[in-house]
């Protein structure tokens, strides 16, 4: 299933990325869920100020390395990584099933159902991230941000870059169904890689590809988002024609960088993670206590 395209890549099995793929297989799917949550909280923790530097990179606005700025919006950025992610496991699974019926699904209805689901996933993802963009630039609390702006703006001003957001949403995880087993097959029979390396490569590779596809309704969205006051950045095709007429089409890309390496990093940081908060969440049993 997808997973939400500024922050999980389609990860592959933990145990293609190395150790703990034992401890792993043997957790239910609701320690499976906890374990993810808490792995991808850490892995933001870790990695958010490169979130924080695509944004500011893609407004033009200048980079701060001083912890109490980059760190603004954290806490809603790991709300919007767990709702986004459920609202999608959850859209994908209903048109999934609108689809396919209780017939056994084929590749284009799954690539259909993830496209419809990811799309319905930008609709809450762009309020959760209108919150963040706004706590990045001007602080604010999670509830007093969106505040400050409906009292300026009026109550529209929450779906401001919602369709961007969707259609980047749609877009990526279609990308990552798509792409991710082409790149994986070729790594494997062609260039004769070991499965485990290859569907692992694969994986990372399709995410660099999808987010890389989908980067400039990305850096459309996020400026849209960060001047609710139409300033310099008014609707989708005024803030594309401005991006463009200050950069060229490279101005659609700013930011690119930082996402690949914001994708990366979270890559290897949740699966190192899920192999070290495994044995400690949930510790095997003794053999005292099996028998």
């Amino acid at each position: 299933l997808p997973r939400h395209s500024d922050h999980l890549p389609n990860l592959p099995p933990p145990t293609t990325m190395g150790g703990g793929g034992d401890s792993l297989q043997r957790l239910t799917a609701t320690q499976n869920l906890m374990l993810g949550t808490a792995s991808g909280i850490m892995t933001k923790c870790c990695n958010y100020p490169l979130l924080n530097w695509k944004n500011a990179t893609q407004q033009g606005l200048p980079i701060s390395f001083s912890p109490p700025v980059v760190y603004r919006g954290l806490f809603m950025a790991c709300l919007n990584l767990g709702g986004t992610t459920a609202v999608q496991f959850w859209s994908v699974g209903v048109f999934q099933k609108l689809i396919a019926g209780k017939e056994k699904i084929n590749s284009t209805q799954q690539i259909t159902a993830a496209f419809c689901g990811g799309m319905m996933s930008g609709i809450p993802c762009s309020l959760w991230e209108l919150t963040m963009i706004q706590q990045q630039r001007f602080g604010g609390s999670i509830i007093g941000a969106p505040q400050r702006i409906v009292a300026a703006h009026g109550i529209s001003v929450l779906g401001r870059g919602t369709i961007m957001t969707m259609g980047r949403e749609s877009l990526f995880t279609m990308a990552m169904l798509g792409a991710t087993p082409v790149m994986q097959r070729e790594l494997i029979e062609r260039f004769k890689m070991d499965p485990s390396v290859g569907l692992a490569v694969g994986s990372l590779l399709g995410a660099f590809f999808s987010a890389t596809v989908t980067h400039p309704m990305d850096t459309i969205k996020t400026c849209m988002q960060g001047d609710v006051e139409q300033k310099k950045y008014t609707n989708i095709r005024g803030t594309g024609a401005s991006l463009v007429q200050e950069n060229g089409v490279k101005g659609l890309f700013k930011g690119l960088s930082w996402r690949i390496a914001l994708i990366a990093t979270t890559f290897f940081l949740v699966n190192k993670f899920k192999e070290g908060l495994a044995p400690v969440m949930f510790p095997e049993p003794t053999e005292e206590k099996k028998k």
